[in-house]
């Protein structure tokens, strides 16, 4: 089994990262083949020294709420959908052995850690959430729970649908300044770019932000592609922790 991890390039020790594939499963307990997701959670975490059992979810909904997570709220839609924190976006925490994760299928996850805290967070960044900056919502939030300095922040993303395929409206350039991409007459949204702007708006450093360059919808064998698979399509987990 292959471990990527959006983070790994910065030598951290104290903190755990990783995003699954395709070949590991469905993670999502209330999309595609949901049979097996439990056993796909627990099976992909245990080679991360993650219990499944104490995984903390959300039920997203393409906002921008940030929800900061204590070990009151451990195991939060961990073994079911209907105890996931409903309405929320993003977890932070600066409490060591809580896994926060967030599930996609073409979406973009943004991994945050703090190293002077220490301090994570986790965001799931459509281009709902992208509209709505939620990158700049997760760096306020560190900010302001944590005293974090944004531009001390390291960054990874997760695996996304990349503007080689995400052909939007051609009136969908009234809601982005830049990001989109014109390509005879065909409109492309990159929305890597996008929060990668947003986040170095926020104060986070370039040298500071990781993207690993993955494409969800192109590279479908390795991952799950709404926009490919439409409601057929599983979800795979990106999850972080402190140590």
């Amino acid at each position: 089994m292959a471990i990527y991890d959006p983070l790994g390039k910065f030598g951290l020790k104290n903190v755990t990262a990783a995003f699954s594939t395709r070949s590991d499963g469905n993670m999502s307990l209330s999309y595609g083949d949901t049979r097996d997701s439990l056993k796909n959670r627990k099976a992909f975490l245990d080679t991360l020294g993650i219990d499944h059992r104490s995984l903390v979810c959300a039920r997203q909904v393409h906002g921008k709420n940030i929800e900061y997570i204590t070990e009151e709220r451990k195991g939060s839609g961990a073994l079911d959908y209907d105890s996931s924190i409903s309405d929320t976006d993003g977890f932070i925490t600066d409490k060591k052995n809580i896994p926060l994760a967030i599930l996609t299928a073409d979406c973009l996850s943004i991994f945050l850690y703090d190293p002077a805290r220490p301090a994570v967070a986790i965001l799931h960044a459509g281009w709902r959430g992208t509209e709505k900056n939620i990158a700049a919502e997760g760096v306020k939030s560190m900010r302001e729970r944590f005293g974090s300095s944004p531009e001390k922040l390291l960054v990874g993303f997760g695996p996304s649908i990349r503007s080689c395929c995400f052909e939007v409206e051609k009136d969908f350039k009234s809601n982005f300044p830049f990001g989109l991409v014109n390509r005879d007459g065909r409109i492309f949204m990159d929305i890597t770019l996008i929060n990668r702007e947003q986040l170095k708006a926020g104060g986070v450093r370039e040298e500071n932000i990781f993207d690993p360059e993955l494409c969800t919808f192109s590279q479908n064998r390795d991952f799950f592609s709404f926009r490919k698979e439409a409601d057929s399509a599983g979800r795979i987990i990106s999850v972080i922790m402190l140590k």
